[in-house]
């Protein structure tokens, strides 16, 4: 069994962590400038999309959803995620906020797919915005800090990801500047 991922998609370091027996079971290559690719028990797949659904489905299946509904909207929020690229993440974070309003994952009331996979993707994104954004956007951040939180120990790091400090309480408010008036 072996998979070469690429160098630019932490969705699925991130995901293979998650699951120690693939981690174990798999021999990874890094490559650049290519599509992540699988092959597991004779199933070769490419995308990050089709080798996480692979991975899942061979070793964590409730991650791919628990009914076939679920299992749909997995897909869709992982097509989501993929059609979102780097230069459209804040509009892909804005869906995540919309999303979650009212709500812990993407889909159902547990952690899927969809959860690491935007988690991955979306992680750089999140270390580039300031706390006011944050907090402007909690519903996204509230989800990204319960992602990043909810993968075992040392999960993050080997998907070369690093913890980001979230503070959920409201920004301290701007001091207003009194102007000062002349009365003579």
């Amino acid at each position: 069994m072996s998979a070469s991922f690429s160098s630019s998609d932490p969705a699925l370091k991130l995901l293979l962590a998650f699951i120690p027996e693939a981690e174990q079971a798999i021999s990874i290559d890094t490559v650049a400038d290519q599509l992540s690719q699988l092959n597991l028990n004779g199933h070769c797949v490419e995308g990050t999309n089709a080798v996480a659904q692979l991975l899942a489905a061979t070793y964590s299946e409730a991650l791919a959803g628990a009914t076939d509904a679920d299992k749909a909207e997995v897909s869709q929020w992982m097509t989501m995620s993929a059609r979102h690229g780097p230069t459209e993440r804040q509009a892909f974070a804005q869906t995540i906020n919309d999303h979650l309003a009212g709500k812990t994952y993407l889909v159902s009331n547990y952690l899927s797919l969809a959860d690491l996979i935007a988690f991955g993707n979306v992680h750089a994104f999140m270390e580039s915005l300031s706390a006011q954004k944050r907090f402007n956007w909690c519903a996204f951040s509230r989800w990204f800090d319960l992602i990043q939180h909810t993968v075992p120990a040392g999960a993050l790091a080997k998907a070369g990801l690093k913890l980001i400090e979230i503070d959920l309480n409201a920004p301290a408010p701007a001091k207003k500047q009194v102007a000062a008036t002349a009365s003579k």
